[in-house]
């Protein structure tokens, strides 16, 4: 492919290891890997994968947590020309299975702890080109030796811009995934974009505790790498291994969602440790309760950024809330654009329409929709959704919300989820707002519930706070009456949880309580 226009997305971290090669680029919680020994791996991955067959085009899937192993993956995968497919690890047998027969992986890299899950679901004709990841386990290789044997030059990958890069799986909290289409084109957007709304600085140590499987977690990777910043990964979110790694790397910047922040200000521990390195967090994945942005913004002292994205769309910014608005003594104007996700991302337009897709004017609630370099190529193997959710040139992103005149952008509620009661529509997310209010609510998440006069009513489920008294359903109601109409009151009731169900990118799983049934009290 002869087109001096172009910028393989794989060179994103070489780069770096011509400018910083003996700077530390990964830590994980095993090992530490420098730029230069880095490139070095990826480059002989993908040579061994080009040695073993996989052609452009081709995807490459990975059920991993995350480590080291899994970013080598990654852009070894992409640097052959191939397409990385990440697949959530904590899903179940079947669950994988779907993923990976809608893929159609020519190649497959198994973390040992997971060979199980995959050994049930495992798509045919993959043999002799499934690896696992940390341990040889029997007849099937280890990834190791697959690296090993990626000696010699790395030629040149064939692909363009427009080609896929990365097939990320949506996760999946109204319906069955997607495979979402980005191109080397979309990520490289999207670490620009992110890199400068963050306004990343270089020699930033980042921390990343979110899944490297989904988009948001990518995305703040992304920004990073492009420079040529420090990233230290860890498997999930623990507040006491937070804080440790907080105080011995000196992490200057991280991504945490709403209720990894709630955590840590819960924490019996948060004293003992020096947190003072901190410069920056960003927060996003989820809505952000502006009584615990306040309690975090006084208690820690950090400069706190929103964001707002989709795994549609790169997973760059579609919004983002600037550290310039996040002050405690403001405005009543002010204080509620604590409550938006900001204003739209340097390289997104965002626009509101209505139901014919006509464009609204500020103030209107509509939905949301989103166009700009980000913006994925496609849903894979669904050409009809791809044509639905593209229409017209805009990613509609089934949430419903307006733009202020100042261009600050709030989000009311999904698409899906707005309840119909009375011939009124309902919001649950202005239910949750209001209910995050009172002092002994720690987390809420309200549904739509049958009702036969009514079509529909709100039910809320509530996470209250461990060392308070428990608040009745009478005292919540009462609480909630003289915040909201009337006809907004959850009047299918509270149910009271240890903990709201939760995908691995912190989005509440609605669909999941509603299979609970009637519980309400």
């Amino acid at each position: 492919m002869h087109d001096a226009n172009r910028m393989p997305f794989g060179y994103l971290v070489d780069k770096n290891a011509i400018y910083y090669p003996h700077k530390e680029f990964l830590i994980d919680e095993r090992r530490r890997c420098t730029f230069a020994r880095f490139k070095e791996r990826t480059d002989r991955l993908a040579a061994s994968l080009l040695r073993k067959g996989l052609r452009p085009g081709q995807r490459a899937a990975v059920v991993q947590h995350n480590s080291i192993e899994l970013v080598e993956l990654y852009f070894g995968i992409i640097k052959a020309g191939g397409v990385a497919v990440p697949v959530n690890a904590r899903l179940s047998s079947p669950e994988i299975s779907t993923i990976l027969a809608d893929a159609a992986p020519s190649f497959l890299f198994v973390g040992k702890n997971y060979k199980d899950k995959v050994d049930q679901g495992a798509p045919p004709g993959l043999e002799g080109r499934v690896y696992v990841i940390g341990a040889p386990s029997g007849p099937i290789p280890d990834y190791e030796t697959l690296m090993a044997d990626g000696n010699g030059p790395l030629p040149e990958p064939e692909a363009g811009d427009g080609d896929t890069a990365l097939l990320i799986y949506t996760s999946g909290t109204t319906g069955q995934p997607k495979g979402v289409m980005l191109t080397h084109r979309n990520l490289l957007c999207v670490a620009w974009a992110t890199a400068h709304s963050r306004v990343l600085e270089v020699d930033e140590t980042a921390l990343v505790t979110a899944p490297l499987y989904q988009s948001g977690a990518l995305g703040s990777m992304l920004g990073n790498i492009l420079k040529g910043n420090t990233i230290v990964i860890l498997d999930g979110f623990d507040p006491l291994k937070v804080m440790e790694t907080i105080e011995r790397e000196r992490v200057t910047t991280a991504l945490f969602v709403p209720t990894m922040i709630i955590k840590l200000l819960r924490s019996p521990e948060i004293e003992r440790y020096d947190l003072s390195s901190m410069k920056s967090v960003v927060y996003g994945a989820a809505p952000m309760p502006v009584p615990v942005l306040k309690e975090a913004l006084e208690r820690f002292g950090w400069q706190f950024m929103g964001a707002c994205g989709a795994t549609e769309t790169g997973p760059a910014y579609i919004a983002f809330l600037d550290k310039s608005d996040h002050i405690l003594d403001g405005s009543p104007e002010r204080e509620k654009r604590l409550g938006s996700i900001g204003r739209e991302g340097i390289n997104a337009r965002v626009a509101i329409f209505d139901e014919e897709d006509r464009p609204l004017p500020p103030g209107q609630v509509g939905e949301i929709v989103v166009r700009g370099p980000h913006v994925m190529k496609g849903y894979w193997g669904k050409p009809e959704e791809t044509a639905r959710a593209l229409r017209g040139g805009w990613y509609h992103t089934e949430d419903l919300g307006y733009i202020d005149g100042a261009g600050y952008i709030y989000i009311v509620d999904r698409k899906k989820d707005m309840i119909i009661s009375g011939g009124f529509n309902i919001y649950p997310r202005e239910i949750e707002d209001a209910l995050i209010q009172h002092p002994a609510v720690m987390d809420t998440a309200v549904i739509g519930r049958p009702h036969q006069l009514w079509g529909e009513t709100p039910q809320a489920f509530v996470v209250l706070e461990p060392d308070r008294p428990a608040p009745g359903p009478e005292e919540l109601m009462d609480f909630l009456r003289a915040r909201l109409a009337g006809y907004k009151l959850p009047k299918g009731g509270f149910v009271f949880l240890d903990e709201l169900p939760r995908n691995s990118s912190g989005k509440v799983l609605k669909r999941v309580l509603r299979e609970r049934g009637d519980e309400a009290t």
